[in-house]
């Protein structure tokens, strides 16, 4: 136990699996091109979402965060910020539905004293982070 309390949830959010997907898709299409007539359009496609994803894997790494008793550290960019319990007024949920799902996820947002918004970006619903929903509903 440090300084921040006893800890209650670490998690990472969630962009290396889209980095992750996109490269795999562009392997597909670019090996998928050599059994099909229209070769050329599909591995510049296969080539477009293999850059997507490594622009993803390598720029838009993904975070972690802690939630701590006292407080909430999040590292962004391989800086770690901390943000004390005392800071944080309220915590609001943005709500993001899927097309064509009846799921509805929600995104933690932490409103400071001064009104400054930090969304974390690590979904819950229904089915999935229950226990990041647990501990964030009992946070404040």
């Amino acid at each position: 136990m440090n300084d921040f309390g006893e800890l209650l949830y670490a998690g990472k959010t969630d962009t290396n699996k889209n980095g992750i997907v996109f490269i795999l898709l562009g392997i597909l299409a670019i090996v998928g091109a050599n059994f099909i007539y229209a070769k050329t359009m599909l591995m510049v496609i296969g080539g477009v979402l293999i850059l997507v994803g490594l622009y993803l894997l390598l720029f838009k790494r993904s975070e972690k965060f802690s939630i701590y008793e006292n407080t909430i550290v999040l590292t962004l960019k391989g800086q770690e910020f901390s943000i004390p319990k005392e800071q944080i007024s309220h915590i609001e949920y943005e709500e993001i539905k899927v097309r064509r799902s009846p799921v509805v996820n929600y995104y933690p947002v932490l409103i400071l004293n001064d009104q400054r918004r930090v969304l974390i970006n690590r979904p819950f619903n229904s089915i999935i982070n229950q226990d990041l929903k647990k501990v964030i509903e009992s946070y404040l």
